[in-house]
C-alpha cells in the first residue's frame, strides 16, 4: 500500500490539498470559483507538493461532477475540469486517480461503520451530493454517475426546480444577493428576509434527505458541508424530514456528522488511491 500520497478535494468555492508528514497531515487551502482555470489549479497541487520533504507515490483527488471509472471527468460544474484526466495533474510524475467528491467522502465514512448495512454520506456544499454504499459496494449506477441529488427536481410555486438551486450554498447565496460573510452577519443580526430564506433552503434540504431515505433505506445517514453547519439549517431539514418520511424508515436511520468534515473528501481521495479499490 501506497505511504506518501496526496489528497486533493478540489471544489467549487476552494481547493483543499492535504499529505502526511511524520506522522501529522498537513493542509493547504486555496479559493477556486466556477470560472477558475486548469492552469491555475493544476498549479496549486503542483506548488503544495514542491513544498513536501519528500515526492509523492500517488495523488487522490476529488472533484464535484461525473469521473469515469479513475481517470477523466466527464462534465462538471468548474467549467474548466469538463474533459480533464488524471494525466492532466500527474504529468508522468506518479500514479493519479479522479474520484467524484461525494464518493470521496462516503469511502472515508464507511470505513467508520463496518457493522453497518448501507452508510449514506450526503454533501451539502455548493450543491447537494448524495453517496450510498451498501452491502460492502458503492452504488454508482451504469455510468458510475449516481448521486448528483442537487440535480434532482422538485415541483415550486414558480415551476419545476433543481435541488441544488433551492436548498445549496451557491443557490442561497444567489437569492441573498451577498457573499458568505455577509449573509452569515445577517442571521446573526436576526434579519428576517434572511432568515426566511435559510428557513426555505432547510426545508428544501429536508424534502431531499426524505427522498433518500426513501430510496435507499440507509441505516446510517452523514450529513456534512459547509451548508449543513448555516444556524439551523440542519434542525429544519431533520424536522422536515422527519414529517415527511415514513416512520418506520425514519426511526431505522441514524444522523451523523463526519468524523472529519473539513478534510473528508481528501482523506476519501488519499485512500482510494492507497487501496486501490474499485467501484
Amino acid at each position: 500500500m501506497m505511504k506518501n500520497v496526496v489528497g486533493v478535494d478540489m471544489g467549487c468555492t476552494k481547493m483543499l490539498m492535504v499529505a502526511e508528514v511524520d506522522g501529522q497531515l498537513v493542509e493547504h487551502k486555496v479559493s477556486t470559483g466556477l470560472d477558475c482555470s486548469l492552469e491555475y489549479l493544476a498549479g496549486e497541487i503542483d506548488r503544495f507538493i514542491a513544498g513536501l520533504p519528500y515526492e509523492p507515490e500517488g495523488l487522490g483527488i476529488a472533484l464535484p461532477g461525473l469521473v469515469e471509472g479513475d481517470r477523466r471527468l466527464q462534465f462538471s460544474d468548474i467549467r474548466a475540469l469538463c474533459g480533464v484526466t488524471a494525466d492532466d495533474f500527474a504529468k508522468g510524475r506518479f500514479r493519479c486517480r479522479l474520484i467524484n467528491d461525494v464518493k470521496a467522502a462516503t469511502v472515508a465514512e464507511a470505513a467508520n461503520y463496518p457493522e453497518k448495512d448501507t452508510v449514506a454520506v450526503m454533501m451539502a456544499g455548493s450543491g447537494l451530493a448524495l453517496g450510498v454504499y451498501s452491502k460492502q459496494r458503492m452504488y454508482t449506477g451504469a455510468g458510475g454517475f449516481a448521486g448528483e441529488l442537487g440535480y434532482t427536481v422538485i415541483a415550486t410555486e414558480a415551476g419545476p426546480r433543481k435541488v441544488d438551486e433551492l436548498a445549496g450554498g451557491i443557490g442561497i447565496l444567489d437569492k441573498a444577493g451577498c457573499d458568505i460573510d455577509a449573509f452569515l452577519a445577517k442571521i446573526r443580526d436576526g434579519d428576517g428576509d434572511s432568515l426566511a430564506l435559510l428557513e426555505r433552503a432547510g426545508f428544501y434540504c429536508g424534502l431531499a434527505i426524505t427522498n433518500v431515505l426513501h430510496l435507499f433505506n440507509p441505516d446510517v445517514l452523514v450529513i456534512g458541508g459547509s451548508t449543513s453547519t448555516y444556524p439551523g439549517y440542519m434542525d429544519n431539514a431533520l424536522r422536515t424530514a422527519e414529517k415527511h418520511t415514513l416512520p418506520d424508515m425514519f426511526q431505522a436511520c441514524s444522523f451523523a456528522s463526519p468524523k472529519d468534515g473539513k478534510r473528508i473528501a481528501a482523506l476519501g481521495a488519499m485512500q482510494f488511491l492507497r487501496t486501490g479499490m474499485e467501484f
